[in-house]
């Protein structure tokens, strides 16, 4: 039998998130079970993202690369991390204080799971969207949001890390490949993100909904097909 990872690696992509970056490391170096390493990888900023790692943050991994969107961020993350599992956290999002340990305790007590999430928190800030499905999604579990689980980083490989072609719905299409990979994916009944809303990501998750979803539920068809 499997056993629990006994390392982790917290990779965090950004793109002009320098209004967030630090907040963000900050809630992982929170963590009450705190990752053995963090690697942040600059998506072609052009504000102050790397600086503000650089100068606030020296203990943290920096890799910079020209803009390639967050999927191909993570990927990159991926391969030059060292930890058995993987945590993904977005520049604009927070962890709570205890997300690490109750994911590592309930993945002892289930070795067998090669991914382990909770459930999400949502904090609407003062200049968010008025997006009502976002704020009905308070304590519901998504599988496939990145920042709510671990993954064993050799799952994560086997799958080829995610579809960086994608501009959108790419966490949906990678959970969907782990599903038909055969994946076990074990959920708990705690909090694991803070998903925040502001200005920015509102009007990012309104737009073309319907037809982002669509093309990955396609390319998982296609895929049944070949």
């Amino acid at each position: 039998m499997s056993a629990a990872p006994a390392s982790i690696s917290v990779i965090v992509p950004v793109h002009n998130g320098a209004r967030f970056i630090s907040d963000a490391l900050l809630s992982v170096k929170s963590q009450t079970r705190p990752p053995e390493e963090i690697i942040v990888v600059d998506d072609g900023s052009i504000d102050d993202s790397a600086a503000i790692v650089r100068s606030q943050h020296p203990d943290v991994i920096l890799i910079t690369q020209q803009r390639g969107r967050a999927a191909a961020a993570r990927n990159t993350g991926a391969l030059h991390a060292h930890g058995e599992a993987l945590a993904f956290l977005d520049h604009d999002d927070l962890w709570p204080p205890e997300r690490n340990a109750v994911l590592l305790e309930a993945w002892k007590a289930h070795p067998e799971a090669e991914v382990v999430y909770g459930s999400i928190r949502v904090l609407a800030e003062a200049d968010a969207r008025k997006d009502s499905r976002i704020r009905n999604a308070d304590r519901a579990h998504i599988p496939y949001l990145l920042g709510s689980l671990l993954i064993r980083r050799s799952c994560w490989l086997a799958l080829g890390g995610m579809e960086s072609v994608r501009d959108v719905a790419d966490d949906v299409d990678f959970h969907l490949r782990l599903r038909e990979f055969g994946a076990k994916i074990l959920s708990v009944d705690s909090p694991t993100l803070i998903y925040r809303m502001h200005a920015t990501n509102g009007a990012n998750a309104t737009v073309h909904t319907s037809r982002i979803l669509l093309s990955a539920l396609r390319a998982a068809v296609e895929r049944r097909r070949a």
